[in-house]
């Protein structure tokens, strides 16, 4: 399983282009506005006095992408027309067949990341004092954890079950899981999967992967 995080894949694009067998245009106030083809479909991509952009369509679906959150995930975004199309579109196909969807992106006053939608998901992200990423989301009433723990190694819980990825006093890295897999690495294989992954953390998710689900 790889990390669950919401973000903004986003594409460039032109102004005017067709998206999804529809076209984009702009009205007076620099509103981004989309139609499908036959006109029975509708959206726009608005900023507010705050500087966030809003996405509403009408099929009562709703995003708000705050500032702080875009400066954040994806600097620049917020000057630049084509990759602001470029959202349009991608939010468009993704919302195209659903109604009355809402979620919110935005960054609170400790800089962490939360993402929270009226379908039960809530995913927040930051750092502890030690410049550590931690991450607790919830999903379909099932919660999720993933932190760096004091000593240096990571630890994931999902509901009732955990795994851990850490060093031992011998320098031989460790997997553990709740469902009695115990791997060891040793120095020479580690420094191999350090090439492979480059970090201890994208390759704890690929045990995650194989293991964990």
């Amino acid at each position: 399983m790889k990390k669950l995080i919401l973000g903004l894949a986003l594409v460039l694009s032109f102004s005017g282009l067709f998206a999804q067998r529809g076209a984009i245009d702009t009205d007076l106030f620099g509103t981004l506005q989309y139609k499908s083809a036959d006109g029975s479909y509708k959206a726009s991509l608005e900023k507010n006095i705050f500087d966030d952009l809003i996405f509403t369509d009408s099929r009562n679906n709703k995003l708000q992408y705050e500032k702080k959150y875009l400066d954040k995930a994806e600097p620049g975004l917020r000057g630049n027309k084509d990759a602001q199309v470029g959202l349009l579109r991608r939010l468009v196909k993704e919302n195209s067949r659903q109604s009355d969807y809402s979620a919110t992106f935005k960054v609170d006053i400790f800089d962490k990341t939360i993402i929270e939608d009226n379908k039960g998901y809530k995913l927040e992200e930051g750092k502890d004092i030690f410049g550590h990423t931690n991450m607790e989301e919830r999903v379909n009433g099932s919660k999720i954890q993933f932190k760096r723990n004091l000593g240096g190694g990571l630890e994931y819980t999902r509901d009732n079950n955990k795994a851990s990825f850490d060093k031992d006093i011998f320098d031989k890295w460790i997997y553990k899981d709740s469902f009695g897999n115990e791997i060891q690495f040793g120095k020479e294989t580690w420094k191999r999967i350090l090439e492979q992954h480059g970090t201890d953390e994208a390759f704890f998710w690929e045990l995650l992967d194989r293991y964990f689900y």
